[in-house]
């Protein structure tokens, strides 16, 4: 599954996966900006994402995450937040666009990844949250399990696959 040179590259997968590492060590060996979708949606709210949380709830969060995903082009690399892939626009968008890689991560190295989870609100409910998204992140166009591997090790294996 070559790449186009105009297509965008998207991590998908649950928080303590790698996104945000591997997203910039994929970045300089596609020779592509890596753009993180919290920050951009922080940056669009005017606020961290935990304050998005507290103070507006998931639904505005989610709805200003969905913005963020349509405006996502190529040639980028883009680490995604755990939910954006699963908004069913949200994924077509990105599965048309370019490549969605999920990074597949299990709970036990997940939890030694994030500890206790400060500044994820959604940290707690890790393993339910699992089981409602693995069915979603099937969708992506190629799986990489992470597990015991550098940030580096899988970006290299990511463009191995591509």
């Amino acid at each position: 599954m070559p790449i186009g040179s105009g297509e965008l590259v998207a991590l998908a997968g649950m928080m303590g996966s790698g996104k945000s590492t591997v997203a910039r060590h994929l970045g300089r060996l596609l020779g592509r900006p890596a753009v993180a979708l919290d920050e951009r949606i922080a940056a669009r709210a005017g606020k961290p994402i935990p304050a998005i949380f507290a103070e507006d709830g998931e639904p505005a969060f989610r709805a200003l995450e969905r913005l963020e995903v349509a405006a996502l082009r190529g040639p980028l690399v883009a680490d995604l937040g755990g939910g954006a892939f699963c908004s069913a626009a949200s994924a077509e968008h990105l599965l048309s666009v370019g490549r969605v890689v999920f990074l597949d991560v299990s709970a036990a190295e997940a939890a030694r990844r994030i500890g206790g989870g400060a500044g994820r609100p959604l940290a707690a409910s890790w393993e339910p949250l699992l089981a409602r998204r693995r069915p979603l992140y099937a969708r992506a166009h190629l799986r990489v399990e992470v597990d015991g591997l550098t940030a580096e090790a899988v970006a290299r294996r990511i463009v191995g696959l591509l």
